[in-house]
């Protein structure tokens, strides 16, 4: 996967909340797939004893919902915990991973969001406008707008604003579980992210690529630390 070289990584919310503002006006809110074959999700996992990141990368393929690939980075945080910005923590080490996959997706999820943001530039925006490829946001905590409350069943949705203007959905996946809040990030119609995450829906309130790649961030933490208690131990 090619990595973009669109800016430096700032080090301080200023110069971050600068490149959104430049930035945001090159997301493209239309589908732009011809086909919809391989989904890959990242999630991260943290390690504040060490302020290490995990990032991981899974890739499935549909409608078969088969894993096909993961894969796995890690690096130490280097910016601050905003959730406004969060792509300018986790975005490297989530970029990382990416670039270790050897089967392009056609589609990628972020466990944030991306035009449902105070700036129009979540997570999903800006990383998804980084590798070029068709992003969607999926996130389990609203970060900006105003909605109507779901019905408490599954299929329940309403839409998502932010300044009056339609940016996703909020969507129940499951009975009676917090909904998830779905935007798109680039490459994306609005309906188009709604569409795919239901189609990746199982049993689980997160979309089986989120929820695989969920997983493993964790797994992947947990056997760092091991491998890292190890190597001290072997040093005493």
């Amino acid at each position: 996967m090619e990595i973009k070289i669109l800016h430096e990584w700032p080090k301080n919310p200023n110069e971050a909340v600068q490149i959104q503002q430049i930035l945001r006006d090159k997301i493209i809110i239309e589908s732009r797939f011809s086909k919809f074959e391989y989904i890959t999700a990242v999630d991260t996992d943290f390690n504040d004893k060490i302020n290490r990141i995990y990032a991981a990368a899974v890739t499935i393929k549909y409608p078969e919902m088969t894993e096909v690939e993961r894969v796995a980075a890690e690096m130490d945080a280097i910016f601050p915990y905003i959730p406004a910005l969060l792509s300018f923590r986790e975005g490297p080490v989530i970029l990382k991973a990416l670039s270790r996959l050897s089967v392009l997706p056609d589609v990628i999820i972020f466990p944030g969001h991306g035009i449902a943001h105070p700036r129009s530039f979540g997570m999903a925006s800006h990383l998804g406008l980084i590798v070029d490829l068709p992003s969607i946001g999926c996130a389990r905590k609203k970060l900006s707008g105003e909605f109507r409350m779901p019905p408490d069943e599954k299929g329940g949705c309403s839409s998502l604003f932010v300044a009056n203007m339609e940016v996703g959905f909020v969507y129940r996946t499951k009975d009676n579980v917090k909904p998830m809040f779905i935007s798109p990030g680039h490459k994306c119609g609005i309906r188009d992210s709604l569409e795919i995450v239901k189609k990746c829906l199982t049993d689980y309130r997160m979309p089986e690529p989120l929820r695989l790649a969920h997983l493993y961030a964790n797994k992947y933490r947990q056997s760092a630390i091991k491998k890292e208690q190890l190597i001290n131990s072997e040093d005493i």
